[in-house]
């Protein structure tokens, strides 16, 4: 045994061993270096991911709130009764991608919903545990006890007039209003009817759903309870990167995204029939019965599909009426174009001379959605169909100007895009 641990130690520390045993200490360094910088970077990202959930995921905040207001005969609506008091509405996943607009996948009598809420008040971080009467008092303020029926019809006319335009439809979309607002249909509208309305209004995206009503693809709506409100459940969506969280998803490269959706997307036809519905969606935009809307988040992450891949907008907060649109531009001080963009990418012209926003947009939606298909259609189209398919595309995304100087070759186009897509899926188990 003494032979053995002399022989050990003339090998350490054999003239031979000296080399080896001098980088030793510096390796080691390396390694604990290494093992500390991967330990640190995965702790700040788990905490990053947590501090990002916690912030963004407060359905649980937005539930007991708007079940305070119900509980004190402040609002009602046609779900209260299941939410707050039998429990019935079942809260699943969080879909939120900002604080103040909560989003979940629920279950709600039997069908899969989307659950909205928005609790800007609530996160205030000066509210602290006065938050919900802060929400009565700012959200629910409107109308006031001793309201006539027929004010609130006014006051409900005007508002729409400011948001939509004064159109010649806007009685028929108030007496919709007032009809949701009778949800238990006794023929008239109570106070805790008519404030739940009012704020409900108030959301951009309920006033859009609203309008586009009797389009199919927009979701339904199917109930409400204060400005909390319930749609269809959401659709599937065509953006892959959007099953990543939310901090790492624009550290995707573009290629990346390509790759994502020529690998996990649909088959070639099917994207073809949801481009279809997309096209039909910017046509139902463009003057429909309530004016014209402008689509100011033109991305993948907002095109959607059912099981039957037929499109369906999955998130509407970024379509706004052109009137909306106009009154932010109107009269705004620019240096640049950038400075006129309401949303992420309705952008107005800068007159340089004036230092003032134009009121007409550089890009139409058509345009904007153009851009959007070469990328989602051009990869695995048919070879047959690929220069004729770019082609048209290319012409698209070159539309521009005033809406009115557009619009009969804007028709043009769209028709010609949605001739040649349906040409190649029709008479197939894709259309």
């Amino acid at each position: 045994m003494r032979r053995l641990r002399r022989l050990a130690h003339l090998v350490l520390f054999c003239p031979f061993s000296k080399g080896l045993q001098g980088r030793l200490p510096g390796l080691r360094v390396k390694y604990v270096f290494l093992v500390w910088l991967g330990v640190f970077a995965g702790s700040w990202l788990a905490y990053v991911h947590y501090s990002s959930y916690a912030e963004l995921c407060r359905g649980h905040v937005c539930q007991v709130v708007i079940c305070d207001q119900y509980h004190k005969g402040i609002i009602s609506g046609s779900i209260c009764q299941d939410l707050c008091n039998l429990h019935k509405v079942e809260w699943r996943t969080c879909l939120s991608s900002v604080p103040g607009q909560q989003v979940y996948s629920g279950l709600w009598q039997g069908k899969e919903v989307t659950i909205k809420c928005g609790i800007e008040e609530s996160l205030n971080s000066k509210a602290g545990s006065d938050s919900a009467p802060r929400r009565e008092l700012v959200l629910f303020d409107k109308p006031t006890r001793g309201t006539s029926i027929k004010e609130f019809r006014e006051m409900t006319l005007g508002f729409l007039k400011a948001n939509l335009g004064d159109l010649p439809s806007l009685p028929a979309l108030v007496g919709q209003v007032l009809l949701m607002a009778d949800f238990n249909q006794d023929s008239r509208v109570s106070l805790a009817e008519a404030k739940s309305m009012w704020a409900l209004l108030q959301r951009n995206e309920f006033l859009l759903l609203l309008s586009l009503q009797e389009k199919e693809h927009a979701s339904r709506l199917l109930g409400y309870c204060g400005d909390l409100y319930v749609t269809e459940g959401a659709p599937h969506g065509s953006w892959h990167g959007a099953a990543l969280p939310p901090l790492l998803r624009p550290l995707l490269p573009p290629a990346l995204h390509s790759a994502l959706q020529q690998w996990l997307g649909p088959a070639w036809p099917w994207r073809a029939k949801i481009a279809i519905g997309l096209l039909e969606f910017v046509e139902e935009l463009f003057h429909g019965s309530y004016g014209t809307f402008y689509m100011c988040e033109t991305t993948l992450a907002n095109v959607g599909y059912t099981a039957k891949y037929d499109f369906k907008m999955a998130d509407l907060q970024q379509v706004a009426p052109e009137a909306a649109v106009r009154r932010f531009l109107q009269g705004r001080h620019c240096e640049h174009s950038s400075d006129c963009t309401y949303g992420r990418d309705c952008r107005a012209p800068c007159d340089k001379l004036m230092r003032q926003c134009k009121g007409d947009l550089i890009q139409p939606n058509l345009a904007k959605v153009c851009e959007l298909l070469r990328d989602y259609l051009l990869p695995g189209a048919p070879a047959d169909l690929h220069a004729e398919l770019g082609r048209q595309l290319r012409t698209c995304t070159t539309l521009s100007g005033l809406a009115s100087q557009v619009e009969a070759h804007h028709s043009l186009v769209l028709s010609h895009l949605k001739t040649l897509l349906w040409k190649k899926i029709s008479n197939t188990k894709y259309s």
